[in-house]
């Protein structure tokens, strides 16, 4: 009889030639959803699909859409700060304050892991874009609950 050991690594090998068949047809856009948090634009992956493997064009695209999630990071924090009493209004400054010294020392760490190669760079660039949409989406999550109030 069979054990289940021995299924198990035909079942692997198939399941890594299907991920392995479906990634190569994956656009890049595409393969940056699977991983992107919700908010980033469609613009931005219709940018990512036209740069293609142009470096310079996809970190012209990660760079108007870290402008767009910081714009709505900002403008998303002034409304909640409308809504605040004083004690959250300093809980939020503070809270905000040290995400910033977060972001600065994660991408200070993130260089020294990916190097300064092309690669790298647009890698540390993603991942800081991805931060901060994350990070509007929090707030878009505490003025909601707040506009609930």
């Amino acid at each position: 009889m069979p054990t289940i050991r021995t299924f198990t690594l035909p079942l692997a090998l198939v399941l890594m030639a299907q991920v392995t068949v479906a990634t190569a047809t994956d656009s890049r856009s595409q393969d940056i959803k699977r991983h992107a948090p919700p908010g980033i634009t469609d613009a931005f992956y219709t940018c990512v699909d036209k740069a293609d493997s142009d470096t310079n064009a996809a970190a012209n695209c990660l760079t108007d859409e870290h402008t767009r999630q910081d714009k709505r990071l900002n403008v998303t924090y002034k409304a909640l700060m409308s809504k605040l009493s004083p004690k959250a209004k300093d809980e939020l400054i503070h809270a905000e304050r040290a995400w910033l010294k977060f972001q600065e020392a994660n991408g200070a760490l993130e260089s020294s892991v990916y190097g300064s190669e092309a690669v790298g760079n647009l890698q540390v660039t993603e991942n800081a874009l991805f931060r901060v949409c994350e990070r509007a989406n929090a707030l878009d999550d505490y003025l909601f609950v707040v506009n609930l109030q």
